[in-house]
């Protein structure tokens, strides 16, 4: 018996010399100062994994907001909130029309830090209206359980 092996793709420029991205709703658009970027795994809510031309494939944190952890989360609330915004999350970016990517420093955590827009939405302030995060700045993380009691 014959089995398949799957490896993963390893660059950007595979992909597109494949075929893959012609027309991918996950390919993202250049903005002036950032590369075209596809959104290879949504992690959890604010967490992706990306690839960029010239940038190769690294793990991003989403700027401007917040969802509650899904990978050791304080209390039952917030891993049911977290799962919910990552759940809305693969949705928005399975079907996106566009996305662009701005790309930012690295944090502490070795993860780019980048700005996300869905068809011209921020991405945060998408989930923040939607009640599945809320606006962060980089300073201390909220206390999603306290606030879910």
């Amino acid at each position: 018996m014959t089995f398949a092996v799957f490896r993963p793709i390893p660059s950007f420029l595979a992909l597109v010399f494949m075929g893959i991205l012609t027309f991918s709703p996950l390919q993202a658009t250049a903005s002036s100062d950032s590369p075209p970027c596809v959104v290879v795994r949504v992690v959890d809510g604010d967490t992706v994994d990306m690839d960029c031309l010239g940038e190769g494939r690294f793990r991003a944190r989403l700027t401007g907001y917040d969802t509650p952890e899904t990978h050791r989360p304080g209390c039952a609330n917030e891993a049911l909130l977290g799962q919910a915004a990552t759940r809305r999350l693969r949705a928005l970016v399975a079907d996106a029309r566009q996305i662009e990517a701005r790309l930012g420093r690295w944090d502490r955590c070795e993860r780019r830090l980048v700005q996300l827009s869905i068809d011209g939405r921020d991405v945060g302030a998408r989930l923040i209206a939607e009640g599945l995060a809320l606006p962060y700045d980089g300073g201390r993380r909220p206390d999603w359980c306290a606030r879910l009691r």
